[in-house]
């Protein structure tokens, strides 16, 4: 929801935000728009994004229900696919702070 708030934010800055989750297209398509999100929600329910970008919770194994949950964070990647900034935080309570993912979409902006 942080990421709703600040929406505007990123879009002038040049960022497109979309979120990655375990729960189905089906799902993520209704919570978004439930919430009236104004990015979309991608389904990665065999883990394989949040694999590769090393923030599976691996306290799931595979068969638990809640397995493929990542880690919250925030990945910034750059046009071709470096990744720039990433923050992932081990609870769910916690998020990363969008400060700094502000800074570091500058500081790659003024570095391009």
């Amino acid at each position: 929801m942080q990421l709703n708030e600040r929406f505007e934010e990123f879009q002038s800055l040049g960022v497109n935000i979309a979120a990655i989750s375990y729960d189905s297209h089906e799902q993520n398509s209704s919570f978004a728009e439930e919430q009236n999100l104004k990015y979309p929600i991608l389904a990665d329910q065999d883990a394989t994004t949040v694999k590769g970008f090393g923030i599976l919770n691996e306290e799931y194994t595979v068969g638990h229900p809640a397995y493929g949950i990542p880690h919250p964070g925030i990945i910034f990647v750059l046009p071709d696919a470096t990744i720039n900034f990433k923050r992932a935080v081990p609870g769910y309570k916690e998020r990363p702070n969008l400060d700094e993912l502000v800074l570091a979409v500058q500081q790659a902006a003024l570095s391009s």
